[in-house]
């Protein structure tokens, strides 16, 4: 090979290898829907092995995604004193939780109230942890650490009690999976506006409860718990799913 011949090769290869970056990059600071599901080799192997659907398998990983912020961020501000290393953290966790919610959120259920969750939550969590790292650097008294403290649990509490009235409600949506006696077994899907993990659950069994059957189930909410299925509400003849637990009408 020339040398003129090697030099345009390798001057092909480095352009062709910059358009992918800067297709990366753009793709990421303006996702767009996608029209297929995440393949999150991770999650993926929960799903399949507990039966779960592509709207378990994203809120699995808006779960993950959040802790590691959240540890990350707490090893940080324990064993650094310089504050600038939160927004370094938390501007490509907040990137990323914005693509992915943009990219993926039409495969939930019910997208807005993750939305709203994860961004309510992760801002407080940052202004939390930039809080107290800057609240170090005045070296201030114990009480002072104490109130902060105090200010940060209200200010979780307050968002707990506006993401409840706004989307909270004491019912969700399952699938009748099978019948015996006097029970059925429903499978729910996770529903974070209810406060219920995903998974089977028997319940009192009623007419009409037919495998396949889409049934309205009445939750119990429980005080720093997730909720609990208690009885079926109702039917909705006509309707089966295999991959939703909610009717027609509440979604489109």
């Amino acid at each position: 090979m020339s040398l003129e011949s090697f030099l345009y090769t390798v001057g092909s290869t480095a352009e062709s290898a910059f358009g992918k970056c800067m297709d990366t990059i753009r793709e990421f600071l303006f996702p767009a829907p996608s029209v297929k599901p995440p393949g999150l080799k991770i999650t993926r192997g929960v799903m399949e092995k507990r039966n779960f659907t592509f709207h378990e398998l994203i809120s699995l990983h808006l779960q993950l995604c959040f802790m590691t912020y959240l540890a990350v961020s707490f090893v940080l501000v324990f064993l650094t004193t310089r504050p600038w290393y939160i927004p370094a953290l938390s501007i490509p966790y907040f990137l990323y939780l914005r693509y992915f919610l943009i990219r993926y959120g039409s495969f939930l259920i019910e997208e807005k109230p993750y939305r709203v969750f994860y961004y309510g939550i992760s801002t407080i969590s940052f202004l939390a942890f930039l809080g107290y790292s800057l609240l170090k650097l005045a070296s201030p008294e114990i009480y002072h650490y104490y109130a902060y403290v105090g200010i940060i649990a209200l200010a979780v509490l307050l968002f707990r009690h506006y993401f409840k009235a706004t989307f909270g409600r004491d019912y969700t949506y399952g699938t009748v999976e099978e019948v015996k006696g006097d029970l059925v077994r429903v499978f729910i899907h996770d529903d974070i506006a209810a406060n219920i993990k995903p998974g089977f659950y028997w319940l009192p069994a009623v007419e009409e409860a037919e495998p396949g059957r889409v049934v309205k189930v009445l939750v119990e909410d429980r005080t720093f718990r997730s909720a609990r299925p208690v009885r079926i509400l109702e039917i909705y003849l006509g309707q089966s799913s295999q991959s939703s637990t909610e009717p027609k009408e509440e979604t489109e």
